[in-house]
């Protein structure tokens, strides 16, 4: 049966985009009882947790990873497990290697941890540990809720109390990670551990004020009194879960999820326009021209793109209009999927069980904090980095459905790549920029890696952006900075998934609170849509009993 036969002309809610958080609040709006129906741009929904061939019979993650911050409310509501959605849980979850041989291997247990750091740092072991310990502590003073819409910057800042935690409020939102990690930190590998999340997906150097932000980003939310309790201290950034089958299996299990509650998908569904009409969201008309009616739009595109590009701009008042097109959304990542035909050997494994063990890790290429600043100016500058910081998993080693026996597949996410280069074209340099993260990694951190290479597939900041609808190629919508967050993101004006059209939402990793591969942005949004029809329905209610 065609599956468009099913598509009607008018639903209660529409949801721009079948991403993960899409998804996540078409699920929350037909459990409700809500009429839903999701329009997915490309031919499957999952947006950036996709899963693609390499070459015949090998399989890896296209764009995301991990998805360590997948919401457990959202799992559970959702019943993912229940859909098919598996998941390993390698232990340890991640290592940083080092130039010289050296690693750092994140253990699951803070007693592990300390003898780690001992090793590759042994004067910083407390330093590193006091380091994520005031930001706990601050976190917990502020107690904000990633599950509601956020505080304002000016109410956030009031919450703080006393001199020395209105120093390190500062520190932590307007000031760099260089400096702040330097208070208490004094060996270049021991800052570097933590340097490096500093700037994961944000395109900026650990030294550039305001990449302080994104090492508090995790404590504000373990801090919040909605979650608190248990291991609050940071890792790597790495899983601690993996999804069997590749990061596709989330988004298969979610659209399982949202269709069982009673929502609607269509895909291959580009969006043309959302319509309005009186200041008021009226549905959409996509690009072959047919037109659905809802009297709810929640776009889980990014919320500039939908702003600028699928709303007339009379619709939105000029200053906001200004605002939304001065979001800086510039990505800075490069996507390289490898098949081999063996084992990867990592440089730093001390025997071939470490090895093993660190195949299901997470793995980070350690570099200085100078020379994630030298990638980041060279960026700048419209070109590739010479020195890539590399986020890599071989998840054959934990699935290994993905590849041949015998045979692995490594997905490394590649920073700093910038969507304009100088002088040159992506279509030049895409190979050019994998051949050479290939090499770097046989000659420093995994020798003989070249001669294993099957195949490879490479997504340029340009293929992200054209297959994937990331604006700017950025994977996070924008950059998590204080600049860019709490009552800021996605602009000052709106904030709290509400826009100025009635009727029409925003819901993407570009709103509070980011979050990665979490689906919060997707729940509150669509908890907001359904308190407001709530509030709707009892004003009407009570103006007819007068």
């Amino acid at each position: 049966m065609d599956p468009t036969s099913a598509i009607t002309s008018e639903y209660d809610a529409i949801v721009v985009g079948g991403g993960h958080n899409g998804l996540v609040a078409a699920f929350y709006l037909a459990r409700a009882g809500l009429s839903v129906l999701v329009v997915e741009q490309r031919d499957v929904v999952g947006g950036a947790l996709a899963t693609e061939e390499i070459v015949p019979g090998y399989r890896s993650n296209a764009v995301s990873n991990s998805c360590h911050n997948l919401e457990p409310r959202v799992l559970a509501d959702m019943d993912l497990t229940g859909f098919g959605l598996r998941f390993a849980s390698p232990d340890p979850s991640s290592f940083m290697a080092f130039p010289d041989g050296r690693r750092f291997v994140a253990a699951n247990s803070r007693t592990e941890m300390r003898a780690e750091l001992a090793d590759l740092a042994p004067g910083d072991v407390d330093g590193y540990f006091e380091t994520l310990q005031v930001m706990s502590d601050l976190a917990q003073k502020l107690d904000v809720s990633f599950y509601e819409a956020p505080p304002s910057f000016a109410e956030l800042a009031n919450r703080v109390e006393g001199d020395a935690d209105r120093a390190l409020f500062n520190r932590l939102m307007f000031g760099s990670a260089t400096e702040f990690l330097a208070e208490r930190i004094q060996s270049e590998e021991a800052r570097s551990l933590l340097g490096m999340v500093a700037i994961s997906g944000n395109y900026l150097g650990p030294s550039t004020p305001g990449s302080a932000y994104m090492l508090f980003h995790r404590p504000l939310y373990r801090g919040s009194s909605a979650v608190r309790g248990g291991e609050r201290f940071h890792t790597l950034g790495t899983s601690k879960i993996a999804p069997i089958g590749g990061m596709a299996e989330i988004a298969r299990a979610m659209a399982a999820s949202a269709r069982a509650a009673g929502a609607t998908i269509l895909e291959s569904a580009p969006v043309q326009r959302i319509e309005v009409k009186d200041g008021r969201a009226t549905g959409i008309t996509l690009v072959d021209g047919r037109e659905i009616s809802a009297p709810t739009v929640l776009s889980a595109a990014n919320p500039k793109l939908t702003l600028t590009q699928l709303v007339e701009h009379d619709s939105i008042e000029p200053d906001l209009l200004h605002r939304v097109r001065n979001i800086k959304m510039d990505g800075t990542s490069f996507k390289l999927m490898i098949a081999l035909d063996g084992v990867p050997v990592f440089a730093s494994a001390r025997s071939a069980s470490e090895n093993e063990a660190l195949l299901q890790c997470g793995f980070r290429t350690g570099t200085t904090i100078s020379a994630m600043d030298r990638g980041y100016h060279q960026a700048l500058q419209g070109r590739w980095s010479e020195e890539p910081i590399i986020w890599g998993l071989v998840p054959s080693s934990i699935d290994p459905t993905l590849a041949p026996e015998g045979h692995h597949v490594m997905s490394l996410t590649v920073f700093h790549a910038p969507l304009a280069l100088a002088g040159s074209t992506w279509e030049v340099e895409k190979d050019r920029f994998a051949q050479h993260i290939i090499r770097h990694l046989d000659e420093v951190y995994i020798p003989g890696l070249a001669n294993q290479v099957v195949g490879y597939k490479a997504k340029s900041p340009e293929d992200l952006q054209s297959e994937f609808g990331l604006l700017g190629a950025h994977v996070s919508h924008g950059d998590i900075t204080a600049e860019h967050m709490f009552d800021a993101r996605p602009a000052a004006g709106l904030a709290g998934y509400r826009t100025p059209v009635a009727g029409l939402y925003l819901g993407s990793v570009g709103t509070w609170p980011g979050n990665y591969v979490s689906g919060v942005p997707g729940h509150n949004a669509a908890h907001r849509i359904l308190a407001d029809i709530a509030d709707a329905e009892s004003f009407a209610a009570a103006a007819g009993a007068q």
